[in-house]
């Protein structure tokens, strides 16, 4: 009896160890990790142009300052701002009471300086008959040597009369000529057909010479955008390159432009690059101060690839990591982001064509992991 009991202790013992055992290799078998199901897509190569964003305002190729070329008071001023004009059309003008009286009385001197070069004319004359009568008289020794010369020095002092009246002539001309040069330039018109852009004095002030009245935009001229760009913009554009311009006065309306001018030193306040755009009005009403936006299209294409955003593990600036598929395992790879197109990525360094970038899970996915590709896009 003790020997039956001894062999059933021994059997309960053994069905309990492989019992044991059988639950320790289930749990290991469980504890395996299986391979984790992951989609991909196929990096594709991209030929990328370049696209540069800018604002700036809009002004006329030509603005220039109005003055007035002499000193005065302002009798008048004939139009306000924003006021379109035609060429010639007087703007403003000066007093001209004391500028008149300035005109008359240099003509009046120009006018006696011609009377005075008349008698001196007529006083060489006689001077020269004179010389003529005493060299005669002195040659039959009728008049003598103190004579002849007195009527020779009579006859140089009336040739200087002369030239000192002409010289005075010539000085009174200059006066008439600055009078009315004065007289001319104490009104101001419009250079071209424009627009009247600011207006900086009014009538009764006093104006002093050369100082700005109208700032003056021509309507002859094409309007253009002037915006600034950094270096690495700057490289990008050439002129005659093609760009968009929109304004919010005008909506969703497209304007065309096209790169004029490009500065060829930089602003050494702000160490950008002015860049002026001219603008096709095509029909529209487009007024100097409208701010407008500019995308500039560049000519160059950059050969990048191109994978779903949805595959970036993490960013700092323009440096990134994804995960690769290789091999049946996740493969962390280091990448330089050229730019981010809505939901895609532009990768410049880093990967090429066909490579099987991972673009679900990666939050989760472990370096190395086993993965199982579950879909190809």
């Amino acid at each position: 009896m003790k020997n039956v009991q001894n062999i059933l202790s021994l059997f309960s013992l053994s069905i309990l160890l492989i019992a044991c055992g059988g639950k320790d290799a289930s749990s290991a078998a469980k504890e395996e990790k299986a391979p984790r199901k992951v989609e991909t897509f196929s990096a594709e190569s991209v030929d990328f142009e370049e696209f540069i964003f800018a604002t700036g305002k809009l002004a006329s190729s030509e603005e220039s300052k109005l003055s007035f070329k002499t000193g005065g008071i302002i009798k008048k001023i004939y139009v306000k701002e924003g006021q379109q004009v035609r060429k010639g059309q007087l703007l403003a003008e000066l007093d001209l009471s004391e500028i008149r009286a300035q005109t008359q009385q240099a003509t009046l001197g120009k006018e006696q300086a011609a009377i005075n070069i008349e008698n001196a004319q007529l006083a060489v004359k006689l001077a020269e008959r004179d010389y003529r009568n005493a060299k005669a008289l002195y040659e039959d020794s009728v008049a003598t040597l103190e004579q002849l010369e007195n009527a020779e020095v009579q006859l140089d002092n009336a040739k200087n009369q002369l030239q000192a009246a002409e010289k005075g002539l010539a000085f009174n001309n200059r006066n008439v000529t600055m009078a009315e040069f004065n007289l001319k330039y104490s009104r101001i018109t419009a250079p071209s057909r424009g627009v009247i852009l600011r207006k900086h004095a009014e009538a009764n002030e006093l104006a002093n010479p050369g100082k700005p009245i109208f700032d003056f935009g021509s309507k002859d001229k094409a309007m253009v955008i002037r915006v600034n760009l950094t270096d690495k913009d700057i490289i990008h554009v050439n002129l005659g390159d093609k760009a968009s311009v929109e304004f919010d006065a005008h909506g969703a309306t497209t304007f065309d432009g096209t790169i004029r001018e490009i500065a060829s030193i930089a602003d050494p306040y702000t160490n950008t690059y002015e860049v002026e755009i001219e603008v096709d009005p095509q029909g529209k009403k487009l007024l100097s101060g409208f701010i407008g936006t500019v995308e500039i299209e560049a000519p160059a294409k950059t050969a990048l690839i191109e994978i779903p955003i949805d595959a970036l593990i993490k960013a700092d600036a323009k440096r990134g990591e994804i995960f690769l598929a290789e091999d049946g395992k996740a493969k962390k790879v280091p990448v330089e982001i050229h730019r981010i197109r809505g939901d895609r990525l532009l990768i410049s360094k880093g990967l090429k064509a066909k490579d099987e970038v991972i673009i679900s899970s990666v939050g989760y996915i472990e370096e190395h992991e086993a993965i199982l590709i579950s879909q190809n896009q």
